[in-house]
């Protein structure tokens, strides 16, 4: 059997805390799954083995992803892996109005799924101005005494919120990573980004392929990818690792091929030049102004109850829309059973409330159901 050739993937000190990272991180969000919802332990073990083999060390997590699945699937995966050779990055939603001892509960869980004894990174999950004045002196006295303890390392945020508000947080002098989206599409957390640089903060990007929306691009984009690289997912990884104060790209992977191509877009080190970013702009313009549909993919709008494939009917969509092949996205669309389209949602908004994009969700239902339902 031929052997396969493993390239190398760099490393990067991250902001000021002086760990060493991956440039690709994994995002344990994405597993894979059985028919039954569940993850499929095996297969994510084996997955997130297969990219620690191949030099990825920053894992992110969150005791939400997966319905509590998530840790506990990463923490299979790092058995026998030297854990000072790993970063392990996890969240807490400090939005549900927990108690101290409710937080105190959560992050011995964490510490007990992911069969550790410390935490790299443990963020306050998708803070926003308003989470940031009613919980956020009670994350930081729990964090206080968790690093006192030696049970975390560091603490950070990761937001959906206004760049003005990220700002904020990055000012407050209280964290020392944040997680936040960038990519070709959305790239209004530009200068956040130079802020956190600055301020010695390490920043991970999440959402470089905009939900999967850059999965499937223009035949002019595949121009700019680098020889030998075949998926336009790619070419979405290299712009923003062109940014040189992003540390770490996030990447929700659930297949082999997926952590095979991506480590060998960033092993290659090829960023995209300022001229090949200019060109990118050009082709973007005229669609990035349909992108009036944020929608990530992160799901936590899920389960919903009527069984509606919430993020799955929103990248079709975007797809349709964004990028000009509808016929392609409606085929996949249309694959869906009839209980998982748009046409099944209720309006019961119970999606809404949880959506971080804060999409309302109905609306957008009624009229996808029309877009490719008609």
């Amino acid at each position: 059997m031929k052997q396969e050739k493993i390239p190398a993937l760099s490393r990067i000190f991250f902001g000021e805390t002086g760990c060493l990272v991956s440039r690709l991180g994994f995002g344990a969000m994405r597993l894979p799954t059985k028919k039954d919802g569940h993850v499929d332990f095996d297969r994510a073990a084996h997955l997130i083995q297969y990219a620690l083999r191949r030099g990825v060390n920053f894992i992110d997590t969150h005791h939400f992803y997966h319905n509590g699945e998530s840790e506990e699937a990463v923490g299979l995966a790092i058995k026998g892996f030297p854990r000072e050779k790993l970063i392990l990055q996890t969240k807490i939603g400090m939005y549900n109005d927990y108690t101290e001892k409710q937080c105190w509960q959560l992050l011995e869980k964490a510490l007990k799924k992911l069969g550790t004894s410390y935490i790299d990174f443990y963020l306050t999950h998708s803070l926003s101005w308003q989470h940031y004045l009613r919980f956020n002196r009670l994350f930081l006295k729990v964090t206080e005494k968790a690093m006192a303890k030696g049970l975390i390392k560091y603490r950070g945020f990761s937001s959906h919120d206004k760049p003005e508000n990220v700002k904020r947080f990055i000012r407050s002098g209280h964290f020392s990573t944040m997680t936040i989206q960038y990519n070709l599409i959305n790239q209004e957390y530009r200068e956040t980004i130079d802020l956190a640089q600055e301020k010695g903060l390490g920043v991970v990007v999440m959402g470089p392929v905009a939900g999967g929306m850059l999965g499937s691009v223009e035949p002019g984009l595949l121009r700019l990818l680098p020889e030998g690289i075949s998926h336009p997912a790619s070419l979405a990884l290299r712009f923003v690792l062109s940014n040189p104060h992003v540390h770490v790209a996030l990447s929700g992977m659930s297949t082999i091929s997926q952590v095979r191509e991506n480590v060998a877009t960033i092993s290659s080190n090829q960023g995209l030049s300022p001229q090949e970013i200019h060109q990118l702009q050009i082709l973007l313009e005229r669609r990035k102004k349909l992108v009036n549909l944020p929608c990530t993919g992160c799901g936590y709008c899920l389960p919903c109850p009527h069984k509606v494939k919430i993020p799955f009917i929103f990248r079709q969509y975007n797809i349709a829309r964004v990028f000009g092949i509808p016929e392609r996205a409606r085929k996949t669309y249309l694959r869906l059973q009839l209980e998982e389209r748009a046409s099944a949602c209720t309006g019961c908004r119970r999606c809404e409330k949880k959506c971080p994009q804060k999409i309302r969700i109905p609306e957008r239902m009624k009229e996808i159901r029309s877009y490719f339902e008609s």
